[in-house]
């Protein structure tokens, strides 16, 4: 969906690559194979996904170049992804369990108009109504005629 999207993802997926024999155990090699192949399965259809791929992988990247996988990646990916800080936050109420238990987080809708001019994001506040953000330009590529 976004060219720069892609490119940012193909170049973690190149740095993975490039840095992947610092990985010495055997199973880490293997998990992050799956990991890798996984997100590469993801659709980029939307922008959802596109997020989605790209956190995990630039965190999976970060894990390759320091030489293991731990958290998130010590597992086989599962089915269905779900948001980056919702992993990671059920991850670390699982690992202390002193911390509140991790439900899903609120997703905001968010839509761009269909020429490009227009965005509108709106979240909800607990118990006081919804925040928006509309945002409008002249021309969809920022450019005045």
């Amino acid at each position: 969906m976004s060219l720069k999207d892609n490119e940012e993802f193909k170049f973690a997926l190149r740095d993975i690559v490039n840095n992947s024999f610092k990985l010495e155990d055997q199973f880490d090699r293997v998990r992050c194979t799956e990991w890798v192949h996984k997100l590469s399965m993801l659709p980029d259809d939307s922008l959802e996904n596109l997020k989605i791929r790209n956190d995990y992988i630039q965190y999976l990247r970060i894990m390759v170049r320091a030489g293991i996988l731990h958290g998130i990646f010590s597992e086989s990916p599962p089915a269905v992804l779900s948001p980056f800080p919702e992993a990671i936050g059920k991850h670390m109420t699982a690992q202390i369990p002193s911390l509140p238990p991790m439900g899903p987080i609120n997703v905001y809708m968010k839509h761009w108009s269909p020429d490009g001019r227009a965005y509108v994001a709106i979240k909800p506040i607990p118990g006081k109504g919804v925040l928006t953000y509309l945002s409008v330009t002249p021309q969809p590529d920022g450019s005045r005629n």
